[in-house]
């Protein structure tokens, strides 16, 4: 009974911690989450259950938020356009893609090549200014959606997308992610749900959903002391962190 407490203890303190880093940077619950439940000793159908609605949660509070604190902050449209007609066909393509061949392929390896690869084009670009045709920026965006539904790690992958197309305020930059992200998460659950026939919202725990708006809470008062910069590098960083991750469980 002890260990259980434990276990669900420091749960709910790890949701906390992720649900701060996805408030500030539009990333972080399924991210990392996914690889530190795993190796807790979750199962990944228990760690879906606990993450996916979580993080769903999470992106669509910070997205009222932050456009009720800051009326003037927008979507990018031409992004909306791809990510709706390119991305999420992708997450469905990888779903499938994954149930074919997950007891073929090493998807984690792949996924890190990709995530290390997307770091280097966006050190590239920053250092040689170079722009991102709109081509080449909807390969990204359909790779991201299908690694994100083949390991949940697409996030990462739109995250150094929307920061190394967009050098404007820290807020806008938020926006975007958290906006995308939310629809990344719930087209995800919902693609679950018609493949896998599950259903996550049954054993969805109060005690983590109270550990998430702490976590909201936290995040918003310390996104305040965040620029554009730090934005990008905490998102650098947490993309590597999670591809090492990925390579640690393959």
């Amino acid at each position: 009974m002890s260990i259980i407490f434990d276990l669900a203890s420091y749960t709910s303190i790890l949701i906390i911690i992720l649900s701060i880093f996805q408030t500030i940077v539009g990333i972080g619950i399924l991210v990392l989450g996914t690889p530190v439940l795993l190796l807790f000793g979750f199962e990944m159908i228990e760690v879906m259950t606990i993450l996916l609605p979580l993080s769903i949660i999470n992106s669509v509070t910070n997205v009222i938020y932050l456009k009720k604190k800051f009326k003037r902050v927008d979507i990018d449209f031409k992004m909306r356009n791809y990510f709706f007609l390119i991305c999420l066909p992708g997450i469905f393509i990888g779903l499938i893609v994954l149930k074919i061949f997950n007891n073929v392929l090493n998807f984690n390896l792949l996924v890190a090549f990709v995530i290390w690869s997307f770091l280097a084009i966006s050190f590239i670009n920053k250092k040689k200014k170079i722009q991102i045709s709109d081509a080449f920026k909807k390969v990204l965006i359909f790779l991201t959606g299908i690694i994100h539904g083949v390991t949940n790690s697409g996030g990462s992958l739109l995250s150094i997308l929307i920061v190394s197309t967009h050098s404007k305020n820290v807020n806008f930059i938020r926006y975007q992610i958290i906006f995308f992200y939310f629809f990344l998460a719930l087209f995800h659950y919902l693609s679950i749900l018609l493949i896998f026939n599950f259903n996550f919202l049954d054993d969805l725990n109060l005690n983590y959903i109270v550990s998430l708006l702490v976590g909201i809470i936290i995040g918003n008062i310390l996104s305040n002391r965040i620029n554009a910069a730090q934005l990008r590098n905490c998102i650098f960083v947490l993309a590597f962190v999670s591809s090492i991750f990925l390579i640690t469980q393959a």
